[in-house]
């Protein structure tokens, strides 16, 4: 795929922007080994989702956006960690932060047809998170505590997650 000097300029200075962005405001986002955010929220489905009611699963809480091209790579392989462990304990929540709402999202969803739970993240959710660029996934315990966040979704990524949630889901079965 080509793209003109003048777009690829705009998206590294798009992206540098959001890492200082990022780096100036990072003391926002919980940090490993504290307890995740509590929240209240309603799936695109009208499901009722809750940090609370997602106690004793393990969790990842993926912070994306129908046009964020590393969110859109991540889905396939979300996808399959939700049909892989889901019956293991393992709950993926995608938490869309599109501003087109809930048509372009469940619109989405369903051309991509994405298995797990869909939220649309207030902005409160938003900042009790940190979230400040996209994709950033968090890794939360049984007991509601975060074990890892994850900015991107690059090469590699997935092998890693996927090592964090098998660790955690062992430690869940103990």
């Amino acid at each position: 795929m080509r793209h003109s000097v003048a777009t690829l300029k705009r998206a590294a200075a798009f992206c540098a922007a959001a890492l200082l962005f990022c780096v100036a405001t990072a003391d926002a986002a919980p940090r490993r080994g504290q307890p995740a955010p509590a929240f209240k929220a309603f799936a695109i489905t009208g499901q009722p989702i809750s940090s609370e009611g997602l106690r004793g699963s393990v969790v990842i809480l993926d912070f994306w956006a129908t046009w964020c091209p590393p969110c859109r790579e991540s889905i396939p392989f979300l996808a399959e960690l939700h049909r892989k462990y889901a019956k293991q304990g393992l709950q993926v929540i995608g938490m869309s932060v599109d501003e087109g709402g809930e048509r372009v999202v469940k619109s989405f969803a369903d051309e991509k047809r994405i298995p797990y739970p869909l939220v649309m993240a207030s902005g409160k959710i938003q900042a009790d998170y940190g979230v400040r660029a996209l994709p950033v996934l968090y890794i939360i315990d049984q007991n509601g505590i975060v074990k890892e966040q994850i900015m991107g979704f690059a090469t590699g990524a997935d092998r890693v997650i996927e090592g964090l949630i098998k660790k955690q889901l062992a430690e869940t079965a103990r």
